[in-house]
């Protein structure tokens, strides 16, 4: 193997090892900070009185569109952080897509792509038909600072459900599959699951 070789697969063992101590850090972060909800494995659902409110952001889009907090008020909203280079994205990713298009206009989901270039983004979006918008990589600080830590660009992926208020309704750090998502939209909804 040259050099170039050794310093692909040393790249690869640094970013899994760096994605595992992200995902150490943001469980001891969801088991110390917050004390809220109630934690099973890596989902935490918060009763509405515990419920973080979003804050304000204005970010662009992949597409060049903007986007801001409200168009996260009065529906039951989906936000998923994930990278193109992320390999647990990439299992969730078709989970995300199916929930997604069964719920149609009664959910709004939205991506926060986090350290790609725009163009590997929008490879990975149609690769996996993402039927949603996500931030642009240059306006997912922003995006993420909004969340009060209920998300962090060091765990990737991760998701949130919010509530119509706006309101962090749940929380999954690492990859979330179809079952759990759509019990945690339909629990923000108030539906029966």
């Amino acid at each position: 193997m040259n050099r170039w070789g050794r310093a692909v697969v040393l790249l690869a063992v640094l970013t899994v090892l760096a994605s595992a101590v992200a995902l150490a850090l943001a469980l001891r972060q969801a088991e110390d900070g917050g004390g809220r909800g109630q934690s099973t494995d890596l989902v935490q659902q918060f009763p509405p009185e515990e419920r973080r409110v979003l804050g304000d952001f204005s970010v662009e889009l992949l597409d060049g569109r903007r986007f801001d907090q409200s168009d996260l008020i009065g529906t039951v909203s989906v936000v998923n952080v994930w990278g193109s280079w992320c390999g647990p994205c990439r299992t969730e990713a078709p989970d995300l897509v199916r929930v997604a298009r069964r719920l149609g206009d009664r959910v709004t989901f939205l991506g926060i792509n986090v350290r790609d270039n725009p163009a590997s983004a929008q490879a990975f979006e149609r690769s996996f038909e993402i039927p949603y918008p996500s931030v642009h990589p240059d306006d997912a600080g922003t995006a993420i600072l909004a969340f009060d830590g209920a998300l962090t660009a060091a765990a990737v992926p991760s998701t949130v459900v919010l509530d119509e208020q706006g309101r962090v309704a749940a929380r999954v750090v690492g990859p979330v599959d179809a079952a759990t998502l759509r019990g945690l939209v339909l629990d923000a909804l108030g539906a029966p699951s």
